[in-house]
């Protein structure tokens, strides 16, 4: 067997690693682990930060459903971090404040004069924040009322650095949205598995608590999230994943909207892989050396995997090798989709009835997401992006 065929296999195990074999793999450690007892007495003061900017249609619902959340009411604060918004998000705040008469949880309003990003709202809030542990979430995202709760206990463990709840698609009867929840239900079975391994590749920018003092935003950074992470388990710490507690939002329901929010936190990977070269090129803990590497680096490099296919049939050209490559390759992908997809209704408790997602348009969605991060790395390579976050209307 010559070099170009031996290669053809490697890149086809690689892809087939990537996007069924690692699910699985980390759902079967998930399946197999029991669930860490929590001490439901642990109340450590929280101060929760949500950066905004032009957050008129959401900062209303948003804080009242922060002011009913099921945790001790002075053990909390809320921090609005508004970055110089333009419309009526801070009157609307004022107002609602007015008619605010309860002394817990307490309610401020900071604001930064320029608009320079989320990391920098990130660490703006966080200069006024009280609290041992900060929790980060979104204007247009909404909690379960138990996210606290759920969430405070992991902290009673010193190694815990942080810990991330579960994101879940709050309109999937959108056929857009739909997609995007099979997606989250994929990185659900994987955070279970690595968290019970080691930690969370990484949490959502949704709803994220870590310790006030071992981490700060890299305001050059558009994944912020991801690469607070990595600075959380390079100093040592775990990143804890709770399924329980829960953050709903809204997915985008126009491709243009999806486009955006795809290809900016593929450009914050490719960014954060090439920060962190070093702690992955010496690995030294199931992170580094599993994790991170195939739920982020093999994504990353997907494109260029799938474009070397055909480049090395042409290459190759024996129709002979060809046919059995694809033979085996789609038949050990449907072998191990399909044991995927029944760990996955196990692994999986429904909390609202979503419609059943076809095939066809699964496949549309991987094409396209391998489309966004080809492009995101030609908006890398020429330093086309911003850290000033676009909003994605569609969502809110």
């Amino acid at each position: 067997m010559n070099f170009v065929v031996v290669l053809l296999y490697l890149i086809s195990f690689t892809l087939i690693y990537q996007f069924v074999g690692y699910p699985l793999l980390m759902g079967l450690i998930a399946s197999r682990s029991n669930s860490e007892s929590k001490d439901y007495s642990c109340k450590h003061f929280i101060s929760i930060i949500v950066p905004t900017y032009n957050e008129e249609k959401v900062i209303k619902s948003r804080i009242e459903n922060l002011l009913n959340l099921s945790y001790p009411k002075n053990k909390y604060e809320i921090l609005v971090v508004d970055s110089g918004s333009t419309d009526d998000t801070v009157k609307i705040f004022d107002d609602l404040m007015k008619k605010y008469n309860f002394p817990f949880p307490h309610i401020k309003l900071v604001e930064e004069v320029e608009r320079m990003g989320k990391a920098s709202a990130i660490n703006f809030g966080k200069k006024y924040a009280e609290g041992e542990i900060i929790l980060v979430t979104d204007a247009n995202s909404i909690f379960d009322k138990n996210v606290l709760t759920e969430i405070i206990p992991h902290f009673k463990n010193q190694d815990v650095g942080a810990v991330g709840g579960r994101y879940c698609v709050s309109n999937p009867e959108n056929p857009l949205a739909l997609s995007e929840s099979f997606y989250w239900d994929l990185e659900y079975i994987m955070r279970r598995g690595e968290s019970a391994l080691d930690s969370a590749c990484l949490f959502h920018g949704e709803i994220n608590a870590w310790r006030k003092n071992i981490v700060d935003a890299d305001t050059k950074m558009l994944s912020e999230d991801l690469d607070m992470c990595i600075q959380i388990r390079r100093k040592g710490y775990k990143i804890k994943y709770e399924p329980n507690a829960l953050v709903y939002e809204p997915s985008a329901t126009t491709p243009n909207d999806q486009i955006k929010q795809r290809k900016r936190t593929s450009i914050g990977t490719i960014q954060n892989i090439f920060k962190h070269f070093d702690y992955f090129l010496l690995p030294r803990n199931f992170y580094s050396l599993l994790i991170f590497p195939s739920h982020k680096i093999l994504t990353m490099l997907s494109p260029f995997n799938i474009i070397a296919i055909p480049i090395l049939y042409h290459l190759t050209w024996d129709i002979k090798v060809i046919s059995l490559h694809v033979l085996m390759t789609i038949s050990i992908f449907i072998v191990l989709f399909a044991i995927l997809m029944i760990l996955k209704a196990r692994l999986i408790k429904n909390r609202t009835n979503k419609p059943n997602i076809s095939l066809p348009r699964i496949v549309n969605y991987v094409l396209l997401n391998e489309f966004l991060i080809f492009s995101a790395w030609i908006d890398f390579i020429f330093s086309r992006y911003s850290v000033l976050w676009e909003k994605v209307e569609s969502s809110r």
